[in-house]
This record gives C-alpha cells, sequence and structure tokens, in this order.
C-alpha cells in the first residue's frame, strides 16, 4: 500500500516539492510560449484565410463564449475524471489538438469559416475547463511558506516566454515577403502546438498530494448563485465589470483587421503593437501594487476607468506606427490599474467558499459581454461602412460608451473600500487583446489579515441609487 505524505521522510517530500516545483516552472514556459505564438495571431490567421474583417473580428470573441459555455461542465468533468491533475493535463491536450487542427489546415493552404471558428472554440473550451481544476490544485502542490517566491518568479518566466511567441510573429512576415503566408501560419501554429504538448506532459508528470480535493469542486445551483450573487454591492462591482467589458469590445474585436487590412500594416508591426501593450502592463504591474498597498484599490480603479475611456478614439489621431505603439504604451498601464484593481475587490469582497461559482457564473457573463459587444460593433461597420468611416464610427461610440461607464463606477464608490485581506495576487494571463486588456485567470494566497478599519457593513459601499 502506498505510504501517506504524511509519513515519508522528510528528505523524499522536499525531493518531491522541489521536482513539482521544476515541473510547473518548465510548464509556464511551455505553456507561454504556446499562447504568445497562437492565439494573439488567430484573428490574423483568420484574415489570411480569407474572411471579412468583419467575420475574422468576431473570432475573437465568439469562440470564447461558446468555450465560457462549455466550461460549465468542468465539476463535472471533474469528478468523472476522479483526479484534478488527469482532467487539467486532458484539457491541455485538447488544446494542443485544436492546436494540430488549425496547423494542419495553414499547411494545406486554407480553412472554411466554420472549421476555423470550430477549432477556435474547442481551443477556448478547454483553455477555460482547466481553470477551476488548476486554482484547487495548485495549492496544494505549492506550500503557503513559498507561494510568493515561487509564483513572483513562475510569472517572470510566462512573461519571457510569452514575449518570445509574441515574437515569433515575425515568422509570418517572412512568409508574406516569401509569398508562403499559409505556410508561415503553419509554422507558427505548429509551434503553439508542440509547446502546448510539452506542457501537457510536464502537467501529467507534476504531483498531485491531495487527490480527494477532487470532490470539491461542485457545480453550482440557481439557489448559490442567487445567495453569492443576493448582495447589493456585489451585483454593482459585477455590472460595471461587465458594462466596460462590453464597451470595449465594441471596438476591441477589430483592432486586429483595422490594422492589417485598413491600415495595411505588415506583420511586424502588428507584432510591435502586440508587445508593447504586453511589455506596457508587465513593467507597470510592480508600481501598480504598491499603489493598491498605499492607497487601497478604489484609486486604482478609478485610474484605470478614466485611462482606458479615449484610448480607441485616439487612434483616429494619426496612422502613425510610432503614434500607436505609445496609446498601446499607456492602454496597457490603465488595463494594469483596472484588472488589479477588480480583481483585488472581488476576491476580498467574495469569501472564498463562495468564489468559484461566482467567478463561473462571471467568466459566462464576461463572455457574452464580449460578443454582444463585438456583435454591436460588426453592426456599426456593416451599417457605415467597412472602411475609414465605418471604423471611426466604431472607435468614436466605443469611446463615448466607456465614458457612461464611469457614472456606474461613481456608484460603487470604490475610493470607500478598504482591503479586509493581504493577498499575494498573480495572474496568468489566457489572451491579449488590443486596446481590450487581457483574458486573465488570478492565482491568490491569502498572506494574512489586515488590520481592521473603520468600514461600512459591507465592504463595498453602494452609494444612492
Amino acid at each position: 500500500m502506498k505510504e501517506s505524505p504524511n509519513t515519508e521522510p522528510c528528505a523524499i517530500r522536499v525531493a518531491k516539492l522541489h521536482r513539482n516545483l521544476k515541473l510547473l516552472h518548465w510548464d509556464a514556459g511551455a505553456w507561454a510560449l504556446m499562447n504568445g505564438a497562437a492565439e494573439a495571431y488567430f484573428v490574423a490567421f483568420a484574415l489570411a484565410a480569407g474572411l471579412s474583417q468583419v467575420s475574422a473580428g468576431l473570432v475573437a470573441t465568439v469562440p470564447v463564449l461558446l468555450g465560457a459555455l462549455l466550461h460549465g461542465i468542468t465539476p463535472w468533468g471533474v469528478r468523472h475524471a476522479g483526479s484534478l491533475r488527469t482532467w487539467t493535463a486532458g484539457a491541455a491536450c485538447v488544446q494542443a489538438i485544436s492546436l494540430a487542427g488549425l496547423a494542419a489546415c495553414a499547411w494545406t493552404g486554407g480553412i472554411s469559416a466554420p472549421m476555423l471558428y470550430g477549432l477556435v472554440t474547442l481551443y477556448w473550451a478547454a483553455g477555460f475547463a482547466t481553470a477551476p481544476s488548476w486554482q484547487t490544485w495548485m495549492p496544494t502542490v505549492v506550500p503557503k511558506f513559498i507561494a510568493t517566491h515561487f509564483w513572483t518568479a513562475r510569472n517572470r518566466t510566462v512573461q519571457a516566454c510569452l514575449g518570445l511567441g509574441l515574437l515569433f510573429g515575425l515568422v509570418l512576415q517572412w512568409g508574406r515577403d516569401e509569398h508562403h503566408e499559409m505556410a508561415a501560419f503553419g509554422v507558427l501554429l505548429s509551434v503553439a502546438c508542440l509547446a502546448r504538448v510539452a506542457s501537457t506532459g510536464l502537467l501529467f508528470a507534476t504531483g498531485e498530494p491531495q487527490p480527494e480535493l477532487v470532490k470539491r469542486l461542485e457545480r453550482p445551483s440557481v439557489a448559490q448563485l442567487k445567495r453569492d450573487l443576493g448582495d447589493r454591492s456585489i451585483r454593482s462591482l459585477i455590472l460595471y465589470m461587465l458594462a466596460v467589458v462590453f464597451s470595449v469590445q465594441v471596438s476591441g474585436a477589430f483592432f486586429t483587421p483595422y490594422i492589417l487590412d485598413e491600415l495595411g500594416f505588415e506583420y511586424w508591426q502588428l507584432m510591435c503593437i502586440f508587445a508593447i501593450t504586453f511589455l506596457s502592463k508587465v513593467v507597470a504591474l510592480p508600481g501598480v501594487g504598491r499603489l493598491a498597498k498605499r492607497h487601497g484599490p478604489g484609486v486604482l480603479l478609478w485610474l484605470g476607468g478614466i485611462g482606458i475611456v479615449p484610448m480607441a478614439t485616439l487612434w483616429l489621431v494619426s496612422d502613425s506606427i510610432w503614434w500607436l505603439m505609445s496609446l498601446q504604451f499607456m492602454v496597457g498601464i490603465a488595463w494594469a490599474c483596472w484588472e488589479t484593481a477588480t480583481f483585488l475587490m472581488v476576491f476580498d469582497t467574495i469569501p472564498s467558499d463562495r468564489r468559484t461559482a461566482v467567478l463561473t457564473l462571471y467568466n459566462i457573463a464576461h463572455a457574452s459581454a464580449m460578443v454582444t459587444g463585438s456583435l454591436l460593433g460588426a453592426t456599426i461597420l456593416r451599417f457605415v461602412g467597412i472602411d475609414r468611416a465605418g471604423y471611426a464610427a466604431v472607435f468614436v461610440s466605443t469611446g463615448l460608451m466607456r465614458l457612461m461607464t464611469l457614472f456606474l463606477l461613481a456608484g460603487i464608490e470604490p475610493r470607500r473600500f478598504k482591503l479586509r485581506h493581504s493577498f499575494d495576487l498573480y495572474m496568468q494571463t489566457l489572451g491579449i487583446r488590443l486596446g481590450a486588456g487581457t483574458i486573465d485567470i488570478p492565482q491568490v494566497t491569502e498572506t494574512s489579515k489586515a488590520p481592521r478599519v473603520p468600514e461600512p457593513a459591507h465592504p463595498l459601499d453602494v452609494g444612492s441609487s
């Protein structure tokens, strides 16, 4: 009979811990390489395959919603698999299969719209499916006493390899110059697929110290969701967040078609815009974290909420690559503030035993807001015209909608919010969006109780409606 981990000699337990941490570091690199080389260029692949600007733009949103809806089967799937590790690694394997399908289509020279949407939906469904099991599994692998050091170091690996993955976009420039554009996408997607295959093997090799935790993941019931969303302050915060997502995606889904088809930029210029957005967020996060500790998340939320309002409209000022890169640098900083603030407020406001249900529902609502916003943007483009005037209408519309979200933010009165707990918060980026932030999975370690401060009956005090 296999020994219980508690009866194993200390040296063996330390060796297993060291091995698991090393595997997770390698997995971080492989996963981030896949992310940078694949997901950031899905819309560009759709354009190269011959889809219209509107259909290609919707590749960035519609499959995300379908994937988020399939995410609801995760609790059932984990229980059926009987292991958090098996389910997580299995979902990663499915993601690799979706990338293999995309790569095969690229190598053969073309892909139909239904096939593209189907494979990208499978990619997102598998990605979302890993989130609940990953978040339950990881705290059992990484002990609290080294969590801060480990996740900080792992995030550096993620950032470096994500940046390297984005640089693989230079292959696309070579392909366009040599008139082998689809073959270049084949190379890019093959690299991403191989990276995810490596990541899958590393996840399977990582230990599962507490396999009994598989029973903790439960499908949220309607009664649970009503209870979890019964608090007015939680509803108001989530409503504001969804309003921002909706307004941003009116334009966010169509930045890549605008850059490549309307402005006629090269792939290397698209890569630079992606890279500067990501780099500015990485550079800003340490300072943003210090600002949150000193002044609270409310100040961050106002800075980010105001900062993202004019950015899309400012794209109309100039077509210069330097102007657009400067704007995207500011976009990355604004989203670093907004995303850090909202994650902190959500994780401090919602008790730990209720977060999975609330965040599962939020993921679906988030994806729904993305799709609804992008469909509105598509409608504006089709009505005004898929040309400069149409894109101007989209960018102005999204700016006005973002401005209106500030009224919702004022109703929350976020500056009165005080953190009750001390968190180490790490965001694992699932996807990069031009002008629309990133799609992240938070990894949270609660480190200590913060000093008690005078606060309202609930940590989020909603003002008069």
